[in-house]
């Protein structure tokens, strides 16, 4: 694996943390919970920034994005038991084949 797609996984988890401070904050903000929320995404986008040296903007984007969004609703299913409806995981499930497409394409159009 290359660095920029190790920068890209750290950014994912960087937004992924942070979302789940959100989470946490919206039932009572301390400061520290928010700087730490701030924090943690602010290294997101300092890690996104190095991957995109590397890696082109609309498979980083749509990879941050839909991954961030597996993970997002994995946890809130699992520690906050927030629900998921079949309508729900059927457009996770789109959307993760569309980024796998998205993938395919960029390799493609590098190999031409």
């Amino acid at each position: 694996m290359s660095r920029a797609w190790c920068y890209l996984f750290l950014a994912i988890v960087a937004e992924v943390s942070s979302v789940v401070v959100m989470k946490l904050l919206s039932r009572e903000a301390h400061w520290a919970g928010m700087l730490l929320m701030y924090f943690t995404i602010g290294l997101s986008f300092t890690f996104m920034a190095l991957a995109l040296k590397k890696i082109a903007l609309a498979v980083a984007y749509a990879t941050w994005e839909s991954l961030g969004l597996l993970a997002v609703a994995a946890i809130g299913s699992l520690f906050f038991k927030e629900h998921l409806s079949v309508m729900q995981f059927i457009a996770i499930f789109l959307l993760l084949g569309g980024v796998m497409l998205v993938n395919i394409a960029e390799n493609e159009h590098r190999e031409s």
